[in-house]
């Protein structure tokens, strides 16, 4: 017998959530593929990877035959439920970090846009200002001419200011008067010229200004088009954060509901696995009920001594091969360590099983767990009781009480039980435990 069920080691990851349990007071245990079955100290490591290869092929195979259905389509669900698990919060995280960098960019723009903003406003003012400049050079041009037009008023009335100055100078009665009227007249002249200059001044100063004013206003133009361009930018720019907005929001309803679906899967893989060991439990007080009889039975028997004992018995399955060995190993769908209490033999539906040596039928019953079997009890040898057992059976051949000779067919391969191919557990027990069947076959 075995203390486990074997199962897909594809679904480790998604029944790695599923915590250790005990069944008959024993830790039970399974395969993992990935480890490796055997290995050698010395040879060719090319071939020694090729067969760890081939084994875990072997292996990951046969992990399909003794499992639970309900626990396999539990398993299957909750992996698939995983997966979309993984796949939504992949969508949200892209979905958040397509957020992050749509608000990162509309923040730049927007901060961009307060800029363009400002500097409309400060192009404004200061077209603004030349504006105010202008109608004030433009005033004081005005004055200056009113100013000048007097000026020359006074001339037309009153003479040439030089004529003046010269009628004044031959009028004169002494040097000092002379020297007066001079000065009159020379600042006379200069208060005209003042005139005249200031005059020119102010002309060329409103130039400047109109210059001002065309040049405030190409800079206010240019200004509100950058910041209408702009605007076109950021609108564009919030439309996407919308969107990405949007997007998470989707993302986050897709990941609940991914969630959801998960946690469901998580509760039917752990009732599955719950009744897995209900169902192991049951099966293990069964056997240790055989397991009491065949040794109350050893000692009615007699004993044969045979020697060496390696190579006593036939393979149950004429040319056939392991497709997975007798060992400890961890199991992919509950994580914790057990025994694979015999050998899986390559056995197509229908192959006939035989009897690996004489002996006497003593139990036949269906297991959920191992299907059809029988057990073959072959007396006592070397001072030990040897029973074998053959397990997912499709047809008996033989039946309890039945005496069989060695290689007489006692049963046909099928997949009864926890079993999804076609193929025969064989396990061999000595004294009522289980032993490797390489050791005596």
């Amino acid at each position: 017998m075995r203390t486990f069920p074997r199962t897909l080691g594809r679904r480790r990851l998604a029944a790695a959530t599923l915590a250790a349990v005990t069944v008959g007071g024993l830790a039970v245990p399974i395969l993992d593929p990935a480890l490796p079955l055997a290995s050698a100290a010395n040879g060719d490591k090319l071939k020694q990877k090729q067969k760890h290869v081939h084994q875990q092929v072997q292996q990951a195979g046969h992990d399909l035959d003794e499992s639970s259905a309900q626990l396999a389509a539990a398993t299957r669900q909750l992996d698939a439920a995983n997966k979309v698990l993984a796949a939504a919060e992949a969508r949200l995280a892209s979905a958040r970090a397509h957020l992050a960098t749509a608000e990162q960019a509309l923040g730049a723009a927007q901060a961009e846009d307060q800029r363009m903003q400002a500097a409309l406003a400060a192009a404004q003012a200061r077209l603004a200002q030349a504006r105010t400049d202008l109608a004030n050079g433009q005033q004081a041009v005005a004055a200056q001419k009113r100013r000048v037009r007097n000026t020359f008023a006074d001339m037309v009335e009153q003479g040439d200011p030089r004529l003046l100055a010269f009628a004044a100078l031959m009028n004169a009665e002494t040097p000092e008067d002379i020297a007066r009227q001079q000065e009159l007249n020379d600042t006379v002249l200069a208060s005209q010229s003042a005139q005249y200059q200031s005059l020119r001044t102010s002309e060329v100063l409103l130039k400047v200004r109109a210059q001002d004013v065309k040049d405030a206003t190409d800079a206010v133009a240019v200004q509100r088009q950058q910041a209408a361009d702009h605007l076109v930018v950021v609108q564009g720019l919030e439309q996407q954060a919308v969107a990405a907005r949007d997007a998470v929001a989707a993302s986050v309803a897709q990941d609940a509901q991914a969630r959801a679906g998960a946690a469901g899967a998580r509760q039917a893989a752990v009732r599955a696995r719950q009744h897995d060991v209900a169902v192991l439990k049951k099966l293990k007080r069964q056997e240790d009920k055989i397991r009491q009889q065949i040794l109350a039975h050893a000692h009615k028997e007699g004993n044969r001594n045979v020697g060496q004992t390696s190579g006593m018995f036939l393979n149950p399955v004429a040319d056939t091969y392991v497709t997975s060995p007798y060992g400890w190993r961890k199991h992919p769908i509950y994580g914790y360590w057990g025994l694979h209490d015999g050998d899986d033999f390559h056995a197509p539906c229908g192959v006939p099983e035989r009897a690996v040596d004489t002996g006497r039928v003593i139990s036949e019953y269906y297991s959920s767990v191992w299907g059809n079997r029988l057990y073959l009890s072959l007396g006592n040898i070397n001072g030990h009781n040897y029973t074998v057992i053959y397990n997912h059976i499709s047809q008996y051949r033989a039946h309890v009480g039945q005496v069989v000779g060695r290689g007489d067919t006692v049963a046909l391969a099928g997949t009864t039980g926890w079993s999804t191919a076609c193929h025969l557990h064989f396990t061999v027990l000595k004294d009522g435990n289980p032993i490797d069947p390489q050791t005596v076959l």
